[in-house]
């Protein structure tokens, strides 16, 4: 391995450093296998939360003694259906965001929050890939009809939530623009009732794009249409005053 190489960024240093932690190393031991002071468990406090990334050289002990449970953490299984019948695939990557949209159903007097439909946000490397799902169960209902006690005694309980849940769509390995577009797309759904059960919830549209926005962000790609308040003079206005009568 050349040195260009050992001193290149770990993309995978935040899953290394917390297998490690789940695997009873403390932060200062984890220092010292990356090569560091043991002071300097602040440098690991940062790796474990994202906020900076460690060399291949300092990961590389992890790397050696967890990089194959690694990569089955990162291996993804997924439900689909070919003519009715449940099929499966798998993603590797890290699943960034996902998001339900719940739907409030009355029974015996109590308010119960159902997630219906959800997409699955996946990192490859530079490249995304967004799914689009629903929940398993719902295929004879009618679209756009708000869920009743009878519709949830058919939805499927699993004690695994990705077995409660279809793929119906698959936008794959999108570049960051272009992910959220994609998501843009499925939040404006909303907004018409065009998504796949024919909602129409002004609410999770606003949230989808916010919540696709943040983690793009600290994935590091800025959406064009956010504002840097730092640069900007002035982008906020205060609110009118009322006037006086």
């Amino acid at each position: 391995m050349t040195e260009k190489q050992v001193d290149r960024k770990y993309k995978y240093t935040k899953q290394l450093v917390r297998m490690a932690i789940e695997h009873g190393m403390t932060n200062k031991e984890i220092a010292k296998k990356a090569g560091l002071s043991d002071k300097s468990v602040a440098q690991v406090t940062r790796w474990r939360n994202g906020d900076s990334l460690a060399t291949e050289r300092q990961m590389r002990f992890f790397i050696n003694e967890f990089g194959d449970l690694l990569k089955r953490k990162m291996e993804h299984l997924f439900c689909y259906k070919d003519d009715g019948v449940i099929k499966h695939f798998k993603l590797s990557g890290d699943i960034i965001l996902r998001h339900a949209y719940k739907e409030k159903v009355r029974i015996d007097r109590k308010d119960l929050y159902v997630g219906i439909l959800r997409i699955v946000m996946i990192k490859h490397s530079e490249k995304f890939t967004l799914l689009s799902q629903y929940r398993m169960g719902l295929e004879e209902r009618d679209r756009g009809q708000s869920l009743s006690g009878s519709d949830i005694g058919k939805l499927v309980q699993s004690s695994s939530e990705g077995a409660n849940w279809i793929c119906y769509k698959a936008d794959k390995f999108l570049n960051a623009k272009e992910m959220v577009e994609a998501t843009d797309a499925y939040a404006k759904s909303f907004l018409d009732g065009s998504n796949y059960m024919r909602i129409k919830e002004h609410s999770n549209h606003s949230e989808i794009m916010f919540l696709v926005r943040e983690k793009m962000m600290k994935n590091g790609f800025i959406a064009e249409d956010i504002f840097d308040l730092d640069a900007q003079d002035e982008i906020i206005n205060e609110p009118k005053k009322p006037k006086e009568r």
